[in-house]
């Protein structure tokens, strides 16, 4: 045992450096654990990964709302996905005003889609389709089901939304926010 323990003391000289045997001796073993490690996934083919995947819905907003009373202060926007939208009309007590949706269809088939529309209190709304979509059904007072043809074209008109005042509405600016969720069939 004392032979051992001398030859490990003993130094290894490399240039003008000595390092004794035994850090030489746990230097060579951790090399070959770790040897190991890079083979056997380098030489074993395998290659993994990860693919992140977005699924928009293809019933969007082909453009921003447009009015269809040109005397009434106005303005419609949409979102950057074309899913939801809002406008704002400056309307009268007892006034019809209104806006048109254009909606689109990516798809190669057709597709259903819901409106919902968010009507501040004083605001009657009533929606119809017209041209593209084949079908439209109101679910509820403010929500609507449709259908649009996979061959909707961006420049007709899809919806057309009215918007009445009520006799007891106060005068001021209304918001009307929308949103398009596409349903299965």
């Amino acid at each position: 045992m004392k032979k051992l323990i001398r030859t490990l003391e003993h130094k290894v000289r490399v240039g003008r450096f000595g390092l004794p045997v035994w850090t030489m001796a746990l230097a060579i073993m951790a090399i070959a654990a770790v040897a190991g490690q890079a083979v056997g996934p380098d030489l074993s083919g395998e290659v993994t990964g990860k693919a992140g995947v977005v699924v928009s819905q293809t019933v969007v907003l082909d453009a921003a709302p447009a009015t269809a009373n040109t005397n009434d202060d106005y303005i419609g926007t949409r979102n950057d996905e074309g899913t939801e939208f809002t406008v704002a009309i400056e309307t009268q007590v007892g006034q019809n005003s209104g806006f048109s949706l254009s909606v689109g269809n990516a798809s190669g088939a057709s597709a259903n889609a819901v409106l919902t529309l968010n009507v501040p209190a004083g605001l009657d709304v009533d929606a119809e389709g017209t041209n593209d979509a084949s079908s439209f059904a109101q679910l509820s007072k403010n929500t609507y089901l449709f259908v649009v043809d996979n061959s909707t074209d961006s420049s007709t008109v899809d919806i057309t939304v009215t918007v009445e005042s009520k006799d007891d509405a106060a005068p001021g600016f209304y918001t009307i926010t929308g949103k398009i969720i596409q349903v299965a069939q």
